[in-house]
Order: C-alpha cells, then structure tokens, then sequence
C-alpha cells in the first residue's frame, strides 16, 4: 500500500472516516465542526469535505460505524 492510501495516525484517520459519514448524513457544517473538535487540521478537512474523489477509501475497520442518524421513537 502506498503512503497516500496508508494512514499512519489512526485518531486522526478515524476523525475523518466519522467526518465524511456525518457530511453524508448531516451535512459539510456538522462535518467541519466535528472533525474541527478532534483536532484534525484545516487543511485537511477543506480538502476532504471540498474534494470527495480525492478521499482515500475507508478501512474495513472505518467503514463499520456507529449509526449516526436517529433512531425511530420506541413505542
């Protein structure tokens, strides 16, 4: 695996894989502000926001998230 599709900073790369899901779900806004408060670098998160054919793909790992959309009402 080449460097650009290899991670080295695993908090920082889930950050984002959680990002990406939250713009699809939510919104770029959410997004910003959620991978903003774990730290990750602007840059990086104009380009990944911005720029979806340059994401490098999820781990098997990323792409198995929590639900991040809410739940039906229990009866």
């Amino acid at each position: 695996m080449n460097e650009r599709q290899r991670r080295s900073d695993a908090v920082t790369a889930n950050a984002v894989a959680r990002g990406v899901n939250i713009q699809a779900v939510r919104g770029t806004q959410l997004a910003h502000h959620y991978m903003r408060s774990k730290g990750v670098s602007e840059a990086v998160i104009a380009r990944v926001l911005a720029e979806p054919a340059l994401r490098r793909p999820p781990s098997s790992e990323q792409a198995i998230s929590e639900a991040i959309t809410p739940s039906p009402p229990q009866p």
